[in-house]
């Protein structure tokens, strides 16, 4: 089985290049981010080490990138399923 790819973090302008099917598979892997390094199995928290990587959904890097993210979809296109 592969191992879970973290998401990267991106700027707003990387962000509002990727069309939608990419950003919803990049909110896909933030979402599947752990809560917390406190609520990890890890012994050493790798987010404080790797600025360019996503790990918890507690942290600065998250939020921001969560933010960004959710405001250019919200300015993208709405797929709707035809019945």
């Amino acid at each position: 089985m592969p191992k879970r790819k973290n998401p990267v973090v991106l700027s707003s302008l990387e962000l509002e290049k990727k069309d939608t099917r990419e950003l919803l598979g990049y909110l896909k892997r933030l979402h599947q981010c752990e809560e917390s390094f406190e609520a990890s199995d890890l012994t050493e928290n790798i987010d404080l080490k790797n600025d360019n990587i996503i790990y918890f959904k507690n942290t600065e890097k998250w939020n921001i990138a969560y933010s960004k993210l959710k405001f250019i979809l919200s300015t993208r296109e709405h797929l709707n399923k035809k019945t």
